[in-house]
């Protein structure tokens, strides 16, 4: 069972401090604060699921700090306390958001039964925004498109883990959509419902990475003036997803191991151990086993990781799914109603094209084009497609538009291919799929 976070503020020490130990004897995680800006503060650092909050305080007035709570997260329960019962501030408190109405001293007894009631509200009003939200018709949820057989494949597959709260790991290039596999992990499981947490590994440091995810006690390093939870915390009952896990430092990987194992993990500075109840879904679109071999990556993290693997296609190995996927994609940037649409030569230019972005350079490439072209269709010009491999190579071997023999053609092409492999006959000839004896001949011929 979760336990309720409650957040007490009041600026009476000794009813607060009282207060405090009483109710994390009964199974609550409390934090206390003693003023409107420690409170908010709090709030922000650590999110409650029930206030128990003064009407007098010093800087703000209790209905001043309510109002903010509720901008906050209108879903966190207020329960109001004062010594002046006077009705009028009782109704204002209420009609401003609060839950409850509390007069000072409250016996305890009193006090568990409003928090009890008031996360039972909470916990309500999360699932039927949850349900509200799942009802709602969403343009940007069912955004895997495309109906290749290496797609549907890694569907299936998806499907198929989504079930289960084992570990998995998504690999694949920059670009393919391995964020949107996570999601639909998340959104295929158990665990539906719950927080869908993303870690993105390779924007943080060490350090920040390290209290991002684990959170941190007051005091663990200067300028940690408050506890702050992490992102574990946020996810729990859910889902996190760590993206570009390979570029976790060493330090960070031990701990990370330790989570995957034993679902425990400890916040900077804390001494005490913490439960985590979650699932992980890991990504890379580096080579793990390389990292490994070469030390920068854990080998124990790996195979822990490796249990589950799902490999996200390349969309140069799908042109089959690009024209589902400029459809959708055209269709959701709204720049025009009804959206524009491409010319059958900017589709064939599309087709041709390698994508080293993968699906989102063709997004990006699609948005462009709509907000930048004249007319209501796309032609080839308004691409502005970079060179592809192919388009590169053709123009090393024809710098220029004069038309040459095909023997010429044939002979630069062999130079470049030797030029690659720095004149490596044997390996030339195998890229070309000739015998090493045709390239020496084709040399020998040149002298």
């Amino acid at each position: 069972m979760k336990q309720v976070r409650v957040l007490l503020v009041d600026d009476d020490d000794l009813f607060r401090k009282s207060l405090a130990k009483e109710l994390r004897r009964s199974g609550y995680l409390v934090n206390a604060a003693e003023d409107a800006w420690r409170a908010l503060d709090a709030l922000k650092s650590s999110p409650p699921d029930v206030v128990l909050l003064d009407i007098r305080l010093p800087g703000q007035n209790g209905l001043q700090v309510l109002k903010s709570i509720k901008r906050f997260d209108p879903s966190i329960e207020v329960i109001m306390l004062t010594a002046f019962g006077a009705i009028d501030t009782a109704v204002a408190t209420l009609q401003a958001g609060a839950y409850h109405y509390l007069v000072k001293p409250a016996q305890l007894t009193e006090i568990d039964v409003a928090i009890q009631r008031a996360y039972e509200k909470r916990c309500l009003t999360i699932e039927n925004q949850a349900l509200k939200d799942k009802l709602r018709p969403d343009p940007d949820r069912d955004t895997i498109v495309g109906e290749s057989p290496e797609i549907q494949n890694l569907l299936t597959l998806v499907d198929k883990v989504a079930a289960s709260d084992q570990t998995v790991l998504i690999q694949g290039e920059s670009g393919t959509g391995k964020e949107l596999i996570a999601r639909e992990i998340h959104r295929r499981s158990p665990r539906r419902d719950q927080p869908f947490v993303l870690v993105d590994c390779a924007s943080l440091s060490k350090s920040l990475l390290e209290s991002e995810l684990f959170g941190f006690e007051k005091g663990a390093f200067t300028g940690a003036e408050a506890e702050k939870r992490g992102l574990l915390e946020a996810a729990d009952t859910g889902t996190l997803f760590v993206d570009e896990v390979g570029v976790l430092e060493p330090e960070v990987q031990a701990s990370f191991l330790r989570l995957i194992e034993t679902r425990e993990y400890r916040r900077v500075g804390a001494t005490d151990t913490r439960k985590a109840d979650l699932r992980i879904v890991a990504a890379t679109n580096a080579d793990l086993s390389e990292a490994v071999q070469q030390a920068r990556f854990r080998e124990d993290l790996f195979f822990r990781l490796s249990v589950i693997v799902l490999q996200v296609p390349p969309l140069r190995q799908r042109p089959g799914d690009i024209p589902l996927l400029a459809r959708h994609f055209l269709e959701q940037a709204g720049f025009t109603q009804p959206p524009k649409q491409l010319s059958d030569n900017a589709l064939r230019e599309l087709q041709r094209h390698d994508w080293p972005g993968n699906v989102r350079e063709l997004r990006n490439t699609l948005e462009r084009a709509a907000l930048l072209s004249e007319g209501d269709v796309i032609e080839p010009w308004d691409l502005q497609l970079l060179a592809s491999a192919t388009d590169r190579i053709v123009r090393r071997i024809l710098p220029s538009d004069d038309l040459v023999p095909l023997s010429e053609l044939h002979s630069r092409y062999i130079h470049l291919v030797l030029d690659k492999v720095h004149g490596n006959q044997q390996e030339a000839a195998r890229i070309l799929g000739i015998d090493p004896k045709t390239i020496y001949r084709h040399l020998k011929k040149e002298r």
